[in-house]
């Protein structure tokens, strides 16, 4: 899941010392047009890969993978004192996350991941089309990479005819979507997503909540699932907490529960992260369990350079296994 910045806390921003870097191309007679960006390129080992290599008595290599590539322009016309009307368009550029043989090198493919309209004012901010759902901020780990089995997990947050409001006051915050489903040609309906989430701070602490009614006919996908977070952010210091369940109603037996625990402390240049999340399913093979600590250093505000080690239990394989992940992130 891609990260955007509703919520008033953004816990996965902490550990990676980011900041929302972004070039003004032009501001002036009430338009502004900025440009982002990020370039992010790992060495990359996944616990995950590590027991499924060891349950199959296979080798788990590291490699040097891009794990990310964005390119972001917004377009923002203020129509009068209380409107303003917005234009996206974000390309994901060269990702590849697998780093099989069969892509070969220069798999440098542009793909247009977001692409949307609105308008926004007093009143909050809604957008219509190509977009992240709001769903995809859920979550209070602090892991860079290595959380690949356990923890809070929608079933889809990329959306292509999504509607979404959003609204942030002094006193709360929330929002709400909904993507609309097309069918195929036997009647089918593809995805349809309904969210609701809202967060309320007070003093260094906030609580948030997520919920989420996801189907998808076509590909026989369904789910249903909510997460209550509770966070404390103060200085250096930031700790979250949280409980959810998933309903995935296309199976008897996919009942999740998952717990999760994260914290980081700021020393400096260096943010040390560590975080602890579980998953107990009805079904054993659901089980899984993800420790990890990382160490972030800030080489300048909009680059950083990180360590992170991972051990994952997974009770689909019935092993253990290690990862660790080295990288370097710069962004404008």
């Amino acid at each position: 899941m891609k990260k955007t910045l509703l919520a008033l806390t953004v816990p996965a921003l902490l550990v990676a010392g980011s900041a929302s870097a972004a070039v003004s191309l032009y501001d002036q007679d009430g338009t502004q047009v900025t440009m982002s960006g990020a370039a992010e390129v790992q060495y990359y080992r996944s616990a995950k890969a590590d027991a499924e290599a060891k349950a199959t008595n296979t080798d788990a290599d590291a490699s040097l993978r891009i794990d990310d590539g964005d390119l972001a322009l917004r377009v923002q016309h203020q129509v009068n004192a209380d409107l303003y009307a917005l234009g996206a368009i974000e390309l994901a550029i060269g990702e590849t996350k697998d780093n099989k043989v069969s892509q070969g090198k220069s798999s440098g493919d542009v793909v247009n991941d977001g692409l949307y309209v609105g308008l926004g004012g007093n009143f909050g901010e809604v957008t219509f089309g190509r977009q992240l759902a709001i769903i995809d901020d859920a979550g209070v780990g602090v892991d860079i990479e290595l959380k690949d089995t356990a923890g809070v997990n929608y079933e889809d947050t990329d959306m292509d005819q999504y509607i979404k409001y959003r609204f942030s006051g002094e006193k709360f915050w929330a929002g709400a979507g909904y993507n609309i489903a097309q069918e195929d040609a036997t009647g089918k309906k593809g995805e349809e997503l309904l969210e609701i989430a809202a967060g309320v701070p007070f003093g260094d602490f906030e609580a948030r909540a997520y919920y989420a009614d996801y189907k998808n006919e076509q590909a026989t996908a369904e789910q249903k699932a909510w997460d209550l977070e509770f966070v404390y952010a103060a200085g250096p210091i930031y700790v979250g907490a949280l409980y959810g369940q998933s309903d995935n109603g296309a199976d008897t037996d996919s009942d999740v529960k998952t717990w999760e625990l994260a914290g980081s402390y700021t020393l400096g240049k260096n943010t040390f992260g560590l975080g602890y999340a579980q998953n107990s399913g009805d079904a054993k093979a659901q089980d899984a369990m993800n420790l990890y600590a990382n160490v972030a250093h800030q080489l300048t505000a909009n680059t950083r350079a990180y360590v992170e080690l991972g051990y994952e239990d997974v009770k689909a394989v019935e092993e253990k296994g290690f990862g660790y992940v080295v990288g370097m992130e710069v962004k404008f």
